[in-house]
């Protein structure tokens, strides 16, 4: 299989959550006061240190309209960059790879 493409760096689904909130002037406190969540667990969120989960991928959807599917989406391609930069992830596929070009 071929190259797909996978050079970019993916944004984390937070960073657009972070954005939307600036272009609205809505509070991190505020936001998190409304959806029921730590202002600790939504600042890890917003600066990519935490990741989205379907449930907060819905609180966000119902507070912003930013659809749940597309931030999950966000979410899957970050999550597969970080694996794919991992060393021991890629030794792995490396030897997978060898191991089945044989058949």
């Amino acid at each position: 299989m071929a190259k797909l493409g996978y050079a970019a760096i993916p944004t984390h689904p937070g960073e657009v959550v972070k954005d939307e909130l600036e272009a609205r002037n809505i509070t991190q406190k505020d936001l998190a006061r409304a959806i029921g969540i730590s202002c600790s667990v939504l600042n890890e969120i917003l600066n990519a240190r935490r990741p989205i989960t379907a449930k907060t991928a819905l609180l966000f959807e119902a507070a912003l309209d930013i659809p749940a599917v597309a931030l999950m989406n966000i979410q899957t391609k970050f999550n597969l960059h970080q694996a794919r930069e991992n060393h021991d992830m890629g030794s792995l596929l490396t030897r997978i790879r060898k191991a089945v070009a044989l058949w």
